[in-house]
């Protein structure tokens, strides 16, 4: 139960008044012969004493941050994310949504860096969807600053330490990379030249060789209409992108990436574009699917195949000229009194070191509890057998459509894209889209 602050005082002195009364036993003697009404009002009496002679409690509530009262200046960050525990990067007006933006906005806020995203001229370099990654977004907002008119000039790099007062309030999955002053008109949106992916994957005994041959075929301006979610809603004229270079590289023993570059991409186009590949890996499609899916008078619509998972998926890069960036903050910042022991750089990565051991430990684990249940026998066709064994045998005749992040389809008969009912085209649905569109402004 909460006490009010005259009941806090009147229990302080109750406690108090037994405390006196246990050590002088003759005290006693006096209370003891007094009724209850007197002795209540003897004792309302004290607490008014106590009262009058309490200094009076302080308020200590925090004034309102007014960052009228300073300088600001346009600023870029680069910002890494582990995105598996977040519903995409971009802000979504629901509440109780964790999005990577949102939680940037409020770090900004705490660290008294802005008063609200919408009041301080934002601009992303990309979106990225729920659970996929990055090491290489861009922002761009205008933030306090220690100068006192707002900074025209970006060439200064001197002022607060904004990596370290920013990381301070992030999740342990989010940090700031670098800073660097930009021009007053930068866009991080429009100003980025190209955004590279990286997609992980296990090579599963898939044939690299040909997913290299069908990711040739990409590069170079096409129509990636059959490679992503068409939204109607987004009114796109075109959905014509450029990929400038296709990479397969392994990785570790048997892990390999796959490095797209382009100048923008399309809503799940390199989820879409791995789903393909994982195919054409699995020699249940030839290279040259590709070059059909591209051909829009060949098939004008999206054959019906599954999305790839997005959890392997990092934005790794977003390519802007003429950008200084900072990412050692301890020979920037004006008050020494705010100059951390170690560099940014050295936090940052002693802290990714730390998540990295711990998800070892963690996937060793799995593989115990893996190697552990391999023990235990399978009696099949009267015949005892390992696990393994029994897996192997009862995998034949069924295909595994692989979708990357050791997820997959099992089907009993694949069924090549070229034969499956494709979705609707453009056209169709932006027919559909406006006559829902005309139909709920009639309503209204």
């Amino acid at each position: 139960m909460k006490l009010g602050y005259g009941n806090y005082i009147t229990a302080h002195w109750l406690s108090s008044f037994t405390s006196v009364l246990t050590r002088n036993p003759r005290l006693f003697t006096k209370y003891d012969q007094l009724t209850r009404p007197q002795l209540i009002k003897r004792i309302e009496q004290l607490e008014h004493e106590l009262n009058q002679q309490s200094p009076a409690v302080k308020d200590k509530s925090r004034r309102p941050f007014d960052i009228s009262q300073y300088g600001q200046r346009r600023i870029a960050l680069k910002v890494a994310y582990l995105g598996w525990n977040y519903c995409g990067f971009a802000h979504l007006k629901e509440k109780n949504i964790p999005t990577v933006e949102g939680e940037i906005f409020k770090a900004l806020q705490k660290c008294s860096l802005i008063t609200s995203p919408e009041e301080c001229n934002y601009s992303r370099g990309g979106r990225t969807d729920k659970g996929v990654s990055g090491l290489g977004q861009v922002i761009a907002l205008d933030v306090r600053s220690t100068q006192r008119k707002l900074i025209k000039e970006h060439g200064d790099d001197r002022d607060l330490p904004y990596i370290n007062m920013i990381n301070s309030f992030l999740p342990e999955d989010i940090r700031i990379l670098a800073w660097a002053p930009v021009a007053t008109t930068f866009n991080a949106r429009f100003d980025c030249l190209s955004r590279t992916y990286k997609y992980f994957f296990k090579k599963e005994g898939q044939d690299i060789e040909r997913m290299r041959e069908a990711a040739s075929y990409m590069i170079g301006s096409h129509d990636f209409r059959n490679f992503c979610l068409l939204d109607a809603a987004r009114n796109l004229q075109h959905y014509t992108r450029e990929i400038i270079s296709f990479e397969i590289n392994p990785v570790e023993q048997d892990f390999y990436e796959v490095k797209l570059k382009g100048t923008g991409f399309l809503w799940h186009q390199v989820r879409y574009i791995m789903s393909v590949l994982f195919l054409v890996g699995q020699r249940l499609e030839h290279p040259a699917i590709i070059q059909d899916l591209l051909n829009i008078d060949k098939i004008p619509a999206r054959p019906d195949y599954p999305l790839a998972s997005g959890i392997p998926l990092m934005l790794y890069d977003c390519e802007i000229q003429n950008i200084k960036w900072i990412y050692d903050i301890s020979k920037n910042s004006q008050s020494s009194s705010v100059q951390p022991r170690l560099t940014a750089p050295v936090v940052t990565h002693s802290h990714f070191s730390q998540l990295w051991d711990s998800n070892a430990i963690k996937g060793l684990l799995y593989k115990e509890c893996m190697k552990s249940v391999e023990q235990i026998p399978i009696v099949s066709n009267n015949e005892t057998v390992s696990i393994l064994d029994y897996m192997e045998q009862t995998n034949d005749g069924w295909s595994k459509i692989l979708l990357g992040e050791g997820k997959y389809i099992n089907t009993t008969k694949y069924r090549r894209l070229l034969e499956r009912p494709l979705s609707e085209t453009d056209a169709v649905k932006k027919e559909k889209y406006r006559l829902k569109q005309l139909k709920k402004s009639i309503e209204k």
